[in-house]
Parts: structure tokens; sequence; C-alpha cells
């Protein structure tokens, strides 16, 4: 099939007409997702890759009865199509039967209004346009005496479906990214920046916060492990929040009792100054308003000041709890369930720099990586920090420290905290930086 589906929303609807008429299950999903992806890396303030990449994938779930089968292809001939429609058959025809499975769901009606997602100019960034980015990232470093590393990116993704209980649904959308990592003899310093627009971004301002991180944390010194007052800046809050969505807001964990929201639907768990939500429509984020089986999306209240309200819910989940479809269905198959993809935190009163200069004695955090689940329960973490740890002092920050490793409750944390009144995009994530007491850190590192 010689066609651009990239700009012909016609010919993939053609492609999932295709694909449902050539099969013989007792219900059929097809689930189209393209994306044109452009990524530039650079190191040592030098550009080493520049690649697009463009791939089409079609997933067919064949239903029959209570059993269930899936399969995907990336060859969108008609031959191909019928191809994997009948593996998908063959594959649910083998399957056990779910007793709990209620069906592919319908059409639930109008989509709520995400906003404009899709920019052309971002869709369709030229390769020059990345690369200037990178030299405007160059001189800021060579300035400072740095060296850089990191990405710029750019993307546009469809994602189409189309079931044969009547459901319909299309949509596209941009989106971009700046990750700067600057590099000194004995320090570094990290900034980001994401957006649906690319010219929302600006990558100087990005270089000189990376490159400031860097100065300022020049000849790190050691601090002790124990408990400290910490400002997590919004990209290490974002890594807490992505674990709690993953092992605690979704319907299949709390189904399994693994929750820490599992029992709690209306209690307080969290200080009453946290409200954390999920909601496609924020306008820093992705705004894709239905879920991988085509259900609108619907915004969630996943914890209101501090009191445990919902979870994300897909139609297996819906029907199983008897609970309303959310519209938060990921691809099927997938060992998850449903889960918050966009999530976005409530700020607070005060700004970051204010929340910096009431610290009597405490540590910024600029990121965090290499973190694992400890206990899923409990939302017990630990991870390290990287890219620029600060120790503050009397409302200012003095030096820079060696990055340690910390050992925390996520729900804990956030019984104990206040949040910044600036909301920033990290990932797919909304969100402020946080300043939570009695953060522990367990032991340094040597770097």
């Amino acid at each position: 099939m010689a066609v651009d589906f990239v700009v012909d929303q016609t010919e993939v609807q053609r492609a999932l007409d295709i694909a449902l008429a050539a099969s013989k299950a007792d219900e059929t999903e097809a689930l189209m997702m393209g994306s044109e992806s452009a990524l530039t890396r650079y190191t040592h303030n030098y550009i080493h890759e520049s690649m697009v990449e463009r791939n089409w994938q079609l997933s067919v779930r064949a239903v029959v009865g209570k059993r269930s089968g899936v399969a995907s292809t990336n060859r969108l001939d008609a031959d191909s199509i019928a191809g994997v429609v009948a593996r998908a058959l063959e594959m649910a025809r083998l399957a056990p039967e779910d007793q709990d499975f209620p069906g592919l769901p319908g059409d639930a009606g109008p989509l709520q209004d995400g906003g404009d997602a899709y920019d052309a100019a971002t869709a369709e960034l030229p390769p020059e346009a990345r690369a200037e980015a990178v030299a405007s990232i160059v001189r800021v470093m060579r300035r400072s005496e740095l060296y850089a590393a990191g990405f710029v990116s750019s993307r546009s993704d469809t994602i189409a479906i189309a079931n044969s209980k009547g459901v319909r649904r299309f949509f596209r959308f941009a989106d971009s990214a700046i990750n700067i990592k600057a590099i000194g003899p004995s320090s570094s310093g990290y900034a980001e920046g994401h957006a649906r627009r690319f010219n929302d971004l600006n990558p100087e301002a990005l270089a000189q916060t990376a490159a400031r991180k860097a100065n300022e944390g020049a000849n790190p010194e050691v601090l002790e492990p124990g408990k400290y007052t910490v400002i997590l800046e919004p990209p290490a809050f974002r890594e807490f929040l992505g674990y709690l969505s993953w092992i605690a807001f979704g319907a299949q964990s709390l189904d399994q009792g693994s929750s820490f929201m599992s029992g709690k639907i209306g209690q307080p768990v969290m200080g009453a100054n946290v409200t954390i939500r999920d909601d496609f429509a924020n306008p820093k984020g992705l705004g894709v308003p239905f879920d991988f089986e085509g259900v609108p999306r619907q915004r969630i209240a996943l914890v209101e000041r501090g009191i445990a309200r919902d979870v994300a819910y897909d139609s297996y989940y819906a029907a199983k709890l008897k609970h309303a479809n959310t519209g938060h269905a990921l691809p099927a198959p997938n060992s998850y369930g449903p889960l918050p993809l966009n999530i976005v935190v409530d700020p607070g009163s005060r700004t970051l720099e204010d929340m910096i200069a009431s610290v009597e004695r405490g540590v910024l955090v600029s990121r965090t990586w290499y973190i694992r689940l400890v206990d899923q329960k409990q939302t017990v973490i630990t991870g390290m920090t990287r890219d620029g740890l600060f120790l503050i002092q009397n409302g200012r920050i003095t030096r820079g420290l060696k990055n340690m490793r910390f050992n925390e409750s996520i729900v804990g944390a956030l019984n104990r905290c206040e949040l910044a009144s600036e909301l920033v995009r990290s990932e797919s994530h909304v969100l402020p930086a946080v300043r939570i007491e009695d953060f522990n850190f367990t032991s340094g590192t040597e770097f």
C-alpha cells in the first residue's frame, strides 16, 4: 500500500476498514499507531547523530466468546492486513477463556476537547532547526568552559481506532523536547524542556540553567547520610509521581490489593495540600482525548486535598469492579491494566525561590535516576541524585554536593510536603517543585 499515512487520514481509515472486513471473529478491534520521530543527539559539544524514523503499526485484537488474541504488523498492504487479522483470530481460538472479559467497548459518544495538540511546524521541523538549537546550547557551554551532552527531538504521532461495535477514532498530535547535561571537570548540571510546539522551547535559556548548575556545583563536598529538608525540582518530582502512577493509580493494582489506595478510597492518604489529577486536556500536556480502546478519556481526581478519590479504569476493570470507564486503557495485551498517563499536580502558593529562601539547612535536588521499587504497598523507592545536588544554608544555595542515594516512601513524603506555585511539564506530567521534610538519604557516592 504505497500511501503516505502521515498526511492521509482517509487511507488510515481505509486500512482499519480492511482489517474489520477481513475478520471472522465475534468482535474485532483495529488499532493503528503511527509516528515520525526526529532526533538529534550531541556530546562533547558536537552533533554525533541525526535521524528520522517513520513507522506505522497495525494491531488487531480478535475476540471469540471470552477469548481474545492480538497480532501486529507494520506491513499495510491488503494481503498483510488480512494475514495479521488471521493470526489474531488463531491466537484468540487458542487463548484461555477469561470469564471477566466484557467484550469490546461500543461507541461512548463525543470526545472532550483536548485543545490544539497538532502543530505543523513541529511535526515538519527540519534538521537544520534542531542543529541550530544544539548550536545555541554549545555557544553557552563554550562560554562557560563546559561541554554538553543530550538531545533535541521533534515528532508527530497518529492514533486511529476502529472496532466492530461502531467505535471510530482518529487523533494526531505533535511534540518536542530538549535535554541538556552540562559537564565540567568535577560536576554536572541538568535542564530539560517539553512542549507541543518546538518554538515554545528556549534552548539558550535551558543551556544557561544547565551551565549554571554545573558551575555552581564544582568541587562538590560530601554530605553525611541522614534526614534533611529537601526540595525536588520538577524533573526529580516527576520520577516520584511516575512511579506512583504505575504502582498505585490503576484499577488493576487496586483490585489486586497491591495499591496503597486499596481499601482507602474516600479516606485521607496524603497531606491536605496535595491534589493529584489525571488530565489529558491540560494545555501543557499532549491532549490525546481517547484511550487505546477508543473510549473518551475522563479527567480524574486521583487524590483530592489529601483524600483518595479514584483510580484509572478501562472497559475490563470497569465491568469487573462495577465502576464507570474512565478511558484509560493501554494497548492490548498489557500486564499493567489501565494507567493514568497525564498526571497533573495542583500547585501551591509559594515560588521555588521563596521555598529555597525558607530553608535553614537542606538540599536541592535537580533530578534523580536509577530508581527501583522496594515496597509497592508502602510506595517505597530507592534511587540516586544526579546532575546538580546542592546544599542550602540559611535560605541560600551555598555549594555543590556529591550525589546521594535515598530510600523514601512516596506517599510518606507527600504527607510532609509543600508544593511550589509554578507548574512545569516534565515528560508527560505537569507538576511543580516540592519541598519535603525529613527526606531520607541513606548513603553517598564518589561523584
